[in-house]
């Protein structure tokens, strides 16, 4: 008994403890070196469209220079397809066993195409390969400490994900939150700890360089101590009503564009797709520097100023045109900031019609802007705790947190009302469709036994990341167990119906007895091709 026990807590102890802050500090350290590099190259963009604004004589040497850009990230994208289009999402369907990706060319990868976007002005954060690069840490991590755990991976990875976002944005609760209701939609106590771990690690590493080279952690200012009064819910309630639709209405658009990528353009090289946003961005982007970027600098201006409302509506509807052909033509970046961009701009269109009207107090205006970005992101990404404790950690503290939740929480009716897949989804649906073209599916349906000294025993279903689309459909429990034995806990010689489809049935076996340990028979022995209703033949 005791002996279980120990082993009970070390498969706990060492993913959730050793390995979780050793991949915490080295995520917070690329992280900050990542926000170093990209502020630079950031600035460094914005100072060349300024100079070609002076003389539109220099435009035709921009849009070379951009082409070029767009060269070169189409090289180094083709040698590594998982860094293609948004972060966040790809970080999300490698969390959930989706896609594949190779964790050290991901690394050097995303950090040379990210920049290369960056200094081309694309309309995408850097949020998205902070996560990415996470994730692929968490990997490393594994891969060079723990070779004989492989059941460990996805848990390591999932720290390394939340620990890059509150690296990235300065929000640790937000980051452990992202591993719930973002990664993989549930909670276990494994997650949490290994998630919260490496989210401290993180964040008190990149905290410490931040503070030595004088940057601020947290990616907004909210100088501004305003209150909303209760008698003007209201108001947030239309706003996340606004947004919702925006939301419905961004969705739509982006299966739009993808479509006709996928019919249209499906001929066109992926080199010549890139190129050609590269260049359409930049001739875009000489009207107005607000048309460029991750609309870091426009939420900003908005939390401090007003804006012109018919201004806002162009850049609105100019910044998604762009958003969308740059994530489905593959361009690295994140659409996490760009994502707040597009709710502060309908909290800012929402509170120039009330004030315009008279309804509300010219001061509220900044509060209009958070709650516009909070519910925004809750409709589009259906994340609404995280999206409500993001703008109480970043920008408005608990001062106006009720205005923020009924925001978010009417966008999230809206969206949900409609019962639309939520823009991440959408973008997750694509990567994975694009990752298993040619491949065909087959269905696994065999009985596995747990394994003494496995990684699964004393661990509950709910705790375990099975592979995707595996169903525990039933479990025989073993009588004689003992040790760490609990009611709902696995224990050695439970024997589990294992129900699941797959696309490589060895790989997918190879996690199986990762987590239940070697069995007599190999789960990729019992496939069965699917018929074209996507059932398993009778047997």
């Amino acid at each position: 008994m005791k002996t279980n026990r120990l082993a009970y807590l070390k498969s706990i102890l060492t993913p959730c403890l050793v390995f979780s802050t050793v991949t915490g500090v080295a995520t917070g350290v690329l992280v900050f070196c990542f926000r170093v590099a990209a502020n630079a190259i950031i600035s460094l963009s914005a100072s060349l469209y300024a100079y070609v604004r002076q003389d539109l004589h220099r435009l035709p040497f921009l849009l070379i220079g951009v082409a070029l850009l767009g060269l070169f990230a189409a090289l180094i994208l083709r040698q590594a397809r998982s860094c293609r289009g948004g972060g966040i999402p790809t970080a999300v369907a490698l969390l959930r066993g989706l896609i594949h990706f190779d964790w050290i060319k991901s690394i050097f990868a995303l950090f040379a195409a990210a920049m290369l976007s960056y200094l081309g002005g694309l309309p995408l954060g850097n949020e998205g390969p902070c996560v990415q690069m996470g994730t692929a840490v968490g990997r490393g991590t594994v891969r060079l400490l723990g070779k004989k755990n492989p059941a460990w991976d996805r848990y390591i990875m999932t720290g390394g994900a939340c620990a890059g976002f509150a690296a990235a944005t300065g929000a640790p609760i937000s980051g452990i939150f992202f591993a719930f209701e973002e990664a993989h939609r549930r909670f276990s106590p494994m997650i949490f700890m290994t998630a919260a771990t490496s989210v401290i690690a993180s964040t008190v590493t990149a905290g410490f360089l931040c503070g030595l080279c004088g940057m601020e952690l947290s990616m907004f200012s909210f100088a501004d101590e305003l209150f909303l009064p209760t008698e003007h819910l209201w108001a947030a309630a239309i706003v996340g009503a606004v947004a919702g639709i925006c939301a419905i209405l961004f969705t739509v658009l982006y299966r739009s564009v993808g479509t006709l990528f996928r019919q249209k353009l499906k001929e066109f090289p992926f080199t010549l797709k890139l190129v050609s946003v590269f260049v359409l961005v930049a001739l875009v982007g000489i009207a107005s520097p607000y048309f460029l970027g991750s609309g870091h600098d426009l939420i900003e201006e908005l939390l401090h100023g007003r804006g012109v409302w018919y201004l806002l509506l162009l850049y609105f509807c100019v910044r998604t045109v762009m958003q969308t052909f740059a994530t489905h033509a593959g361009a690295t970046g994140g659409l996490f900031v760009p994502s707040l961009a597009y709710g502060a701009m309908v909290g800012a269109l929402c509170a120039e019609g009330l004030i315009a009207l008279g309804w509300m107090p010219q001061e509220s205006y900044a509060v209009f802007v958070v709650v516009g970005m909070a519910s925004f992101l809750s409709a589009s990404s259906r994340t609404p705790i995280m999206a409500i404790t993001f703008a109480a950690e970043v920008l408005c503290g608990f001062a106006n947190i009720l205005p923020v939740v009924v925001g978010a929480t009417l966008a999230f009716l809206v969206i949900e009302g409609v019962g639309m897949t939520a823009f991440s989804d959408t973008v997750i649906e694509g990567r994975v469709e694009a990752d298993r073209r040619g491949k065909t599916a087959q269905i696994v349906d065999t009985h596995l036994i747990v394994r003494e000294g496995s990684f699964a025993v004393g661990k509950e279903i709910r705790d375990i990341l099975w592979p995707p689309a595996c169903v525990i459909l039933s479990v025989q429990k073993n009588t004689n167990a003992g040790g760490t034995r609990t009611e709902a806990g696995m224990a050695a010689g439970d024997v589990l119906r294992v129900h699941y489809q797959t696309f490589d049935p060895a790989e997918t076996a190879e996690a199986l007895i990762a987590l239940l340990g070697k069995q007599e028979e190999d789960p990729a022995m019992n496939v069965y091709q699917e018929d074209e209703n996507h059932r398993m033949p009778e047997q």
